[in-house]
C-alpha cells in the first residue's frame, strides 16, 4: 500500500540554515579582506587551517543566487505536485518588492549625505537613477561606487523581472528550461572570456549566473517530485543524510580547488567560467538531500545561530561591507599598525567590533523595519502614525458640559 504524501510546508527551515551559511562566509570574507586574520591554528601538534573559507567566501553570493531560484520557484512546484493555488503575478511582484526594495531604498536614503558629497551634477543624477532602477551594474563608472555589494542586488532584481517567463517554461518543460538557462550562462561566460576576463562589470551581469538560479529552480522541482512520487522516503532518511554530507564534501573540494588557483591572475573569473554549473549542481545535491535527511541533520543546518543569521541576512548583506570599510579606513576601534597582518590584538578587536556592529545594525533594521513590512505591508508604516479619534459632538441637553451626578 502506497502511503499518501504529506503536504509540504510553505517554509523550509533548511533554507534558513543555508542562508545563514551563505551570509556567514560572505561576512568572513569581507572582514578578512581588511584584517587578514589567519584561520590557521595548532591542535595537538597538528596545524589546522580553515583559510580556504575566508579567501573563497565570495562564493556565498553564488549560494544566495541558488537559494533565490529555489525560493521563487518553490510555490509553483507546490502547485504542480500538490495542487496548491497558483500564485498570481501580482502577488509575486508584491512579495519581491516588499522584501527587497524598502530596505534597499532605506540604505540609499541614509547614505544620501555621503553620496551628495561624493558626486555632483549629471554624475549624481546618474548614480541615483541607476541605483533606484537596479541597473547600476551595467556601468563601469557607477559599479561599486555607493556600496560594493549592491551589484548582486541588481542581478537579483533583473532575474526577478525575467523569472515569470522562465517560470512559465519551467512548469511545462523543467529539464529543457534548466538546460536552456545553463546553456545561456555558459555561452555568455565563454563569449566574454577572450575579451573581458578581467572586466568585473562584464563578468557580473545577470546572464552569467543563470545556471545558479536554474539550479535553485531545479532543486525545488526535484524536492517536490520526490515528495509526491516516491513512497517511503522516511525509510531512506539516513541515505539522504549521507548524500547531503557528501554534497558538502564536494563543495569543500571545489572551494579548495578555487583556493589553490588564487595565485593566478583573474583567478575568480577563470574558475567561474568552468565551475559555476558544477557548483550549482552541488547546491542541488546539498539542498534536496538535506530537506529529505534525518531530523538531526536538518536541525544541525537549521540551528538557532544559522537561522538567526538567515533571518537578518538581507540587511546584514547590505550593511556589513560598508561598516567594515568605514572602520578600517578610520582606524577604528584601534589604530592599525604598519604591520597589521601580525598585530593580533588589532585583528581580533577589528573582527569583534565590526561583526558586532554589523549584526546590531542589521537586526535593528530587520526587526523594526523589514519584518513589520513583510507581515503587514505598507500598513505597518501607516500604523506608526495613529489617527486621532473624532471628538463626540455635544448633545443639546448638556450643551457640551458634563451633567452633575
Amino acid at each position: 500500500m502506497v502511503e499518501p504524501p504529506r503536504s509540504t510546508p510553505a517554509h523550509l527551515a533548511v533554507l534558513d540554515g543555508l542562508r545563514g551559511i551563505a551570509i556567514f562566509i560572505v561576512l568572513w570574507y569581507h572582514v578578512w579582506e581588511w584584517n587578514w586574520l589567519s584561520a590557521s591554528f595548532a591542535l595537538f601538534g597538528h596545524q589546522i587551517s580553515f583559510q580556504v573559507i575566508p579567501e573563497t567566501g565570495f562564493t556565498g553570493v553564488d549560494l544566495f543566487f541558488f537559494i533565490s531560484g529555489f525560493v521563487l520557484f518553490y510555490p509553483y512546484a507546490r502547485t504542480i505536485f500538490e495542487g496548491v493555488p497558483l500564485q498570481t503575478l501580482a502577488h509575486y511582484a508584491y512579495r519581491r518588492f516588499i522584501k527587497i526594495v524598502p530596505s534597499y531604498y532605506l540604505q540609499l536614503l541614509i547614505l544620501t549625505p555621503w553620496i551628495v558629497a561624493a558626486f555632483s551634477g549629471a554624475m549624481l543624477l546618474k548614480v541615483y537613477v541607476t541605483h533606484l532602477l537596479f541597473i547600476h551594474n551595467w556601468f563601469h563608472d557607477i559599479f561599486g561606487t555607493v556600496n560594493g555589494v549592491l551589484w548582486t542586488l541588481a542581478v537579483e532584481v533583473q532575474f526577478y523581472v525575467v523569472f515569470p517567463a522562465l517560470c512559465w517554461c519551467f512548469r511545462r518543460w523543467p529539464f529543457a528550461t534548466f538546460a536552456g538557462m545553463v546553456a545561456i550562462a555558459n555561452a555568455y561566460r565563454l563569449w566574454k572570456a577572450p575579451c573581458c576576463l578581467g572586466d568585473y562589470v562584464v563578468q557580473s551581469q545577470m546572464p552569467a549566473f543563470l545556471d545558479l538560479f536554474a539550479s535553485g529552480m531545479l532543486a525545488a522541482w526535484l524536492f517536490m517530485w520526490l515528495r509526491t512520487n516516491v513512497s517511503g522516503l522516511q525509510r531512506w532518511q539516513h541515505a539522504w543524510t549521507a548524500l547531503a554530507i557528501a554534497g558538502f564534501a564536494l563543495y569543500g573540494w571545489l572551494l579548495y580547488g578555487l583556493f589553490k588557483l588564487r595565485v593566478v591572475d583573474n583567478w575568480q573569473y577563470l574558475w567561474n567560467d568552468s565551475h559555476l554549473t558544477l557548483l550549482g549542481l552541488t547546491f542541488v545535491l546539498i539542498t534536496v538531500s538535506s530537506c529529505l535527511a534525518a531530523f538531526w541533520w536538518r536541525a544541525t543546518l537549521a540551528n538557532p545561530l544559522f537561522v538567526f543569521l538567515g533571518v537578518i541576512s538581507y540587511n546584514l548583506y547590505l550593511w556589513h561591507q560598508l561598516i567594515a570599510t568605514f572602520f578600517a579606513k578610520h582606524w577604528f576601534p584601534l589604530p592599525r599598525t604598519e604591520n597589521f597582518d601580525t598585530d593580533r590584538l588589532w585583528q581580533w578587536t577589528y573582527l569583534v567590533v565590526t561583526v558586532a556592529v554589523s549584526i546590531g545594525v542589521s537586526s535593528l533594521i530587520t526587526y523594526a523595519f523589514e519584518r513589520p513590512l513583510l507581515k503587514k505591508g505598507f500598513k505597518a508604516i501607516v500604523d506608526l502614525f495613529p489617527r486621532r479619534e473624532p471628538v463626540a459632538a455635544a448633545t443639546p441637553a448638556t450643551n457640551g458640559r458634563r451633567t452633575p451626578t
